[in-house]
């Protein structure tokens, strides 16, 4: 794992087929089940096409946390390009991709994800975006964990 202040870059092989892990973010009633860390439900809808929207509700620990985004590029079953916004620092997309590689009947899975420059920020917009880029490394190596469990079924 990588990560810098504004981006996070994790790696991990699955025990599952690149095919069965790409349809495992294709579809909100396989996203629901695994999409979340530790302690939170996820809850979305999505149209899984390059110019469909992904809406996520996170709810757990207190919070209930919604962001908005779009999908740039589908290669199916090999990479995933999503932009996200955060109603409360909507002039700021977080850049996801999501890359998937066969290695025999296992996946190796690459999750890059680009927050804004500090410095192109404001104070108010890092007091609001500081706590979710300081938690997405912890959060996206749980969210990989369920992932990892919910394709090996």
């Amino acid at each position: 794992m990588a990560t810098s202040k504004n981006k996070v870059d994790i790696t991990r092989v699955l025990d599952a087929p690149r095919a069965l892990v790409f349809e495992a973010w294709s579809r909100a009633e396989h996203l629901v089940k695994w999409f979340a860390p530790d302690g939170f439900e996820c809850h979305c809808s999505m149209d899984f096409r390059v110019g469909g929207t992904l809406a996520i509700r996170f709810v757990g620990h207190g919070m209930d946390s919604v962001a908005n985004g779009v999908y740039h590029e589908i290669v199916e079953p090999e990479r995933i390009v999503m932009g996200m916004r955060f109603p409360d620092v909507p002039e700021y997309e977080l850049r996801t991709t999501v890359t998937l590689a066969a290695r025999g009947d296992q996946t190796e899975i690459r999750v890059e994800q680009v927050f804004p420059p500090q410095d192109a920020l404001t104070p108010a917009q890092r007091e609001l975006l500081g706590p979710r880029m300081a938690g997405a490394p912890i959060g996206w190596n749980q969210t990989l964990d369920h992932l990892a469990q919910f394709v090996r079924r």
